[in-house]
């Protein structure tokens, strides 16, 4: 399942408590682009399960950690692993290319 994740649950969920790389999917409600990404996001999930966890935040409703990793265009989809950014992927991407960089970092 892909969790939510909020400007003050970030920080424990994505850089200090993951021993997992952390996909995740910055998006709002009214970006059409977001809505094409999730179900792709979604079967990222899937696909990586037990590789990668995979989480999801509102910039709407969470504005800090968006302006923290200076996320200027959505869908953007950040990869970090040991509480690092090691990937970064902006706009839509069709789930055989979103595998792929993902293969990049989890193998």
């Amino acid at each position: 399942m892909v969790l939510e994740v909020t400007d003050n649950s970030f920080k424990v969920e994505v850089l200090e408590e993951s021993t997992l790389p952390v996909l995740m999917d910055f998006w709002a409600p009214w970006c059409g682009p977001c809505r094409m990404v999730s179900p792709v996001v979604e079967q990222m999930e899937k696909t990586f399960a037990g590789k990668l966890k995979v989480c999801k935040i509102n910039t709407d409703d969470n504005q800090q950690v968006a302006a923290d990793y200076n996320i200027t265009g959505i869908p953007c989809l950040i990869v970090f692993k040991n509480g690092k950014e090691v990937n970064r992927l902006v706009g839509y991407r069709p789930a055989n290319a979103m595998e792929a960089e993902l293969r990049k970092v989890v193998g």
